[in-house]
């Protein structure tokens, strides 16, 4: 916006490599949010592969090699490698320490710094694949002012939708998530597996019903437009379906229809 000082960005050290750290380090430093003057991960090639797509990045495999003189350390681990890290990592009090987990308190990097907070960004990420961060709803938190401040900063350097929540919410975003998300791609797989194995078909096969139930799902509570045998409690079409499957295949798909014939058992 004319008139605001743009600042100088960050000098920064990704510890991290994988989906998140690959699409996120890049946006950050194109935007000018940050430098990025190291990447470390346990397998070098994957953080030389990073520092690559950097400007100047080194790259390490060992967390007792990271530079002690930046501003800012965004670690973008697995949940249960955070703890590792803040008892491994060298303590650099004067940064500001923030991790990318929505299922993991910001505490846990309270070892390292005063000034820990959160970056989430409520997206699936995978590496290769194009992301649009502009409409990426950005969850942040922060233990300290500054911490707060600096993941703001960071955020709207890539969204128009960055908001506040603290360890709880984004918990419950998580695992709201993990259902729309996670286990939809995992349906898609399945259906995937039957259409190729049953019917000498693939995915593009159901594009047109993918895309208008999701455009369903938006406009109207999804409750409200479900359809399908199990809403119809048509159970002779059901067994047909579970007779035609794969054993595990069937015993998914009946926990499903369970789950929504007593969704709608009232209705």
């Amino acid at each position: 916006m004319e008139g605001l000082i743009k600042l100088p960005p960050l000098r920064a050290v990704v510890i991290g490599s994988g989906n998140v750290a690959s699409a996120l380090a890049p946006a950050l430093e194109e935007a000018g949010a940050i430098e990025v003057i190291a990447v470390c991960s346990p397998t070098l090639s994957h953080a030389e592969e990073l520092a690559g797509k950097l400007h100047g990045a080194v790259a390490v495999n060992d967390l007792s090699l990271i530079p002690g003189a930046a501003q800012l350390y965004l670690v973008s681990v697995t949940d249960d490698a955070l703890a590792d890290v803040a008892a491994k990592a060298p303590r650099a009090a004067g940064a500001v320490w923030l991790h990318t987990s929505g299922g993991v308190d910001a505490s846990v990097l309270s070892p390292l710094s005063p000034n820990y907070g959160v970056l989430y960004l409520l997206q699936t990420f995978s590496k290769g694949r194009h992301t649009d961060f502009n409409t990426i709803p950005v969850f942040v938190e922060g233990a300290t002012a500054e911490a707060l401040n600096v993941a703001e900063r960071l955020g709207e350097a890539l969204s128009e939708d960055v908001r506040v929540a603290d360890g709880d919410t984004r918990r419950k975003l998580h695992a709201a998530a993990v259902f729309a998300c996670n286990f939809t791609n995992h349906m898609y797989a399945i259906a995937s597996d039957i259409l190729r194995r049953e019917a000498d078909a693939d995915l593009s096969v159901l594009k047109p019903l993918l895309e208008e139930t999701l455009a369903k799902a938006l406009s109207m509570p999804p409750a409200d437009v479900q359809t399908g045998p199990a809403r119809r409690r048509d159970t002779r079409v059901m067994e047909r379906h579970m007779a035609l499957i794969q054993p595990d295949e069937a015993r998914l798909y009946k926990i499903l229809s369970d789950s929504i014939m007593k969704r709608y058992e009232q209705h």
